[in-house]
């Protein structure tokens, strides 16, 4: 049986100041499975916790679930609070339920329908940088990808026009974020203060909560009465709307729940991907050149691919995204607990014991950047490792997108985004990293963002 050891805790408060702040906190678990072992344990406040970035034991715990684990529940009862309950955290029979509800919804067939939102957005966003491109202004990448996935999202979720790459001031384009980073703050604060006094920062989230809930169930009305005319849904919450056969229709609370998800999921992890994607192109010009080369080539005269399988050509844009992901993992750990007492076999003939409830941190990107067996020269960005007859994608639990039975449902629309907005903006601007704010870092919210990420873009055209 596996003895665990771990960095030292001080009395009351454990290892919970240097997991706070020194730095990233997924970099310090990191760190720690350095000096102590690929498994190991921590204190964070009062509560034991087992860390793990061994590949046998993510496996199993990704690939048996909901079963044999459930999400971390002090995770999930702040998600609820926030976003209400939905396939997310539901556990059991009611996440299957959910899970075949939230899967019909975005299954292949409506992708066509999901495209057209997508390539507007797209059109929206090659206006502003080529905007930018003549003032000579430096680009927010992050911001800018933050607004773009925000429309698409808010488009393909409820049909919702929010238009924020071209909205200014204090709309709810500015507020959406804030409830990801909310649900990540409060997750590493060790007593729920909230629930018993609010501070400015709690009520604002409550209005914005508001806001979004106020904007969710108008557009559920008008689904509603055009779903029972029989038309074909044109979005997420449209589809919601349509009952499963054999399956009791979704409550109202329900749809909500799913909506609001999909506007968290898809807009923190997608526009982080896309930055991150975006900042190794600039770094690398040699696969800049490679990108631009293949959509000129897929492309011809179009501006935009016209559909998803067009988009399913531009492989070399899609390898840049993967590997920006290897590297820089929008969700590099998730934290979860035993149903049941467990003993996981490591396949070194070392046992890990669990006893039920135990909370345990998956660290899933540790070995896509250490493990030179299968990531040769692993600091180094080579998309190609992801072309035919390259990296198999299943040696690697796809982190933004999760693995086994909970592998995320909209991954398919995650990629297509990412893949897109890389391979049109490479193909029409050459990129300058500006390094006036200093040099690009991570920070952590509910994924890793890049900070400090700047571009200026010459339009390919005007240098023509």
């Amino acid at each position: 049986m596996l003895t665990l050891t771990g960095p030292r805790p001080i009395p009351v408060l454990g290892n919970l100041p240097e997991f706070v702040r020194g730095g990233a906190p997924h970099r310090v678990l990191e760190r720690w499975a350095d000096e102590y072992g690929p498994t190991y344990r921590i204190r964070l406040g009062s509560r034991p916790v087992v860390v793990t970035a061994e590949q046998a034991h993510v496996d199993y715990i990704l690939r048996h679930r909901p079963h044999d684990f459930r999400r971390s529940r002090s995770t999930s009862s702040i998600i609820d609070e926030i976003v209400r309950r939905g396939v997310f955290t539901a556990e059991g029979e009611e996440w299957r339920r959910l899970r075949k509800l939230a899967t019909q919804s975005l299954r292949m067939t409506y992708l066509q329908e999901y495209f057209t939102t997508i390539t507007t957005v797209t059109e929206r966003l090659l206006r502003g940088w080529n905007a930018f491109s003549v003032s000579g202004e430096r680009i927010d990448v992050l911001d800018q990808m933050t607004r773009y996935t925000l429309d698409v999202t808010a488009g393909l979720a409820m049909g919702h026009d929010l238009n924020s790459l071209e909205s200014s001031g204090d709309g709810l384009h500015r507020r959406l974020p804030t409830l990801l980073s909310a649900i990540a703050q409060r997750a590493m604060t060790p007593i729920p203060y909230w629930r018993y006094v609010k501070l400015p920062r709690d009520r604002r989230l409550d209005a914005t909560l508001r806001e979004v809930e106020t904007v969710v169930r108008r557009n559920f009305d008008s689904a509603r009465a055009r779903m029972s005319g029989g038309d074909q849904p044109s979005n997420f919450l449209e589809a919601l709307v349509t009952p499963l056969e054999d399956e009791p229709g979704s409550t109202d609370e329900e749809v909500l729940g799913h909506v609001l998800t999909m506007l968290l999921a898809g807009e923190d992890t997608t526009s982080s991907a896309a930055a991150w994607a975006l900042h190794f192109l600039a770094e690398h010009p040699d696969d800049h050149e490679r990108v631009r080369a293949e959509a000129d080539e897929v492309l011809g005269d179009c501006r935009l691919p016209g559909d998803a399988a067009m988009m399913g050509r531009l492989t070399y844009a899609e390898a840049v995204v993967k590997e920006a992901l290897r590297l820089r993992p929008v969700v590099p750990m998730l934290g979860f607990q035993p149903t049941r007492r467990l003993t996981l076999d490591s396949g070194d003939g070392h046992e890990l014991s669990l006893a039920e409830g135990t909370e345990v941190i998956l660290l899933l990107s540790y070995g896509a950047r250490r493990d030179i067996d299968r990531f040769p020269q692993p600091a180094e960005f080579r998309p190609e490792r992801w072309l035919q007859g390259g990296l198999p994608e299943e040696t690697l639990p796809f982190v933004p997108f999760g693995s086994g039975p909970r592998f995320c449902p909209g991954r398919n629309l995650a990629m297509i985004e990412t893949a897109m907005v890389t391979s049109v903006l490479a193909r029409s601007f050459d990129f300058t990293p500006d390094r006036s704010a200093g040099p690009v870092t991570e920070g952590l919210s509910f994924a890793v963002v890049p900070k400090n990420l700047y571009l200026k873009v010459e339009s390919r055209t005007a240098r023509k």
